[in-house]
């Protein structure tokens, strides 16, 4: 018998978790019937196959907050009792907290897309998260290690959780990766070197993209034709260009801002860089994979470890200290998440960053070695896997 599945996203745009939240739309409407409710349409970057219920809400949440919630709680409401909803999913903070609020006879399932402990900062808003967590019926951790969070600072029972990553659709990254979208000026700086690294994500805080930077300034030292490109928008994109300017890195540290292909730009790419302080999986670190880029990460919580070395434990080993050659990528000493200025020198885990991306560049051997285990772990996160999972935790 089909289920009346809702599920709930802030967004058709940006994020990792809207993507995900759109993509596990289309395929469960293969089994069940699907309802995708958004918070703000207003801008459509994902697209959906399903029927799309568009709430209005700005996510800026402009006016008064209360009004802004109630309205939102009603209308999850609305729906779920007009379509006898039997399931609902929903993604990030506001979509979680109105599904829960709104219960009823339906099955609540809360996706956690980071470590909330790191995320989320105060007593209230802890106590907040408890209740919430405590009310939902299941809820899907992103990785083992946010998981483990939610366990231990949260006291959720670890049999209300089940860890799901991120698919990754290969094959429609590499229906997109030849599509003509970048800009005369952007294939110049693409064709100028082939040390190309790059990265992508929000430019925030969590990122950490200006520790990125200040490393990068010294890799140009070693390899002067070396290009960083940034995928991104976010709050310290001023910050960024600042550090950028005075480190005089102009002609080779670009920020190229929100791409919705990414992958054109990731598979011109030699090395994939990662500099997030905390995460909850690292999902354009899959994207990556796909597009069959070598990979260096900080070994930050929670996710790149369990991506680039799954058979070590960072419970029993510690973070890393020292570069680490992971199965299926390199990892680092995660950065301070200081704001550093263009005087200050570098710390020792951008030294070790920089070392990192020197010797991965020249040494070519090693970055063949790396694109071939990127290649091979990228098979673990097929579509049909992941969403499998889904369906047995909805059917189950």
């Amino acid at each position: 018998m089909k289920k009346q599945i809702m599920i709930i996203s802030r967004a058709l745009s940006h994020g990792g978790a809207e993507r995900v939240a759109t993509n596990l739309a289309t395929s469960l409407s293969k089994y069940h019937d699907v309802t995708l409710v958004i918070l703000d349409g207003s801008v459509n970057t994902y697209g959906s196959t399903v029927e799309t219920i568009d709430l209005g809400l700005s996510i800026r949440k402009e006016g008064s907050k209360i009004k802004w919630y109630t309205t939102l709680i009603r209308s999850i409401n609305r729906i779920k009792q007009e379509k006898n909803i039997t399931h609902a999913i929903s993604f990030l903070s506001e979509p979680d907290l109105a599904n829960v609020l709104t219960k009823g006879n339906s099955k609540t399932i809360i996706s956690i897309r980071n470590k909330q402990s790191a995320l989320v900062k105060g007593n209230l808003k802890k106590i907040r998260d408890k209740v919430l967590f405590s009310k939902a019926d299941k809820i899907v951790a992103l990785s083992e290690m946010v998981k483990y969070d939610l366990v231990k600072n949260y006291d959720v029972d670890d049999r209300k959780i089940k860890v799901i990553y991120n698919p990754c659709d290969k094959d429609n990254i590499n229906n997109s990766i030849d599509e003509d979208i970048m800009t005369k000026e952007e294939i110049d700086i693409f064709n100028s070197s082939d040390n190309i690294v790059i990265t992508a994500g929000r430019l925030s805080n969590q990122k950490g993209q200006w520790h990125l930077i200040r490393a990068f300034s010294e890799v140009v030292k070693e390899i002067n034709n070396a290009k960083l490109i940034i995928l991104g928008v976010g709050e310290k994109e001023e910050y960024l260009r600042k550090l950028i300017k005075e480190l005089k890195l102009e002609n080779n540290v670009y920020l190229l801002g929100h791409k919705s292909n990414p992958y054109v730009y990731l598979s011109k790419s030699n090395l994939f860089v990662f500099s997030s302080l905390f995460e909850g999986l690292g999902n354009i670190l899959l994207e990556a994979m796909a597009c069959e880029i070598p990979i260096i990460s900080t070994d930050c919580d929670a996710g790149p470890r369990e991506l680039l070395a799954p058979k070590s434990n960072i419970r029993e080993t510690g973070k890393a200290e020292n570069i680490i050659y992971g199965e299926y990528g390199i990892l680092t000493p995660v950065f301070d998440g200081i704001e550093y200025s263009s005087d200050d020198p570098l710390t020792k885990e951008e030294l070790i960053y920089s070392k990192a991306i020197i010797e991965m560049l020249k040494d070519r051997g090693l970055l063949l070695k790396y694109k071939q285990k990127s290649i091979e772990r990228g098979r673990d996160f097929t579509v049909d896997s992941i969403n499998q999972q889904w369906l047995d935790l909805i059917e189950g």
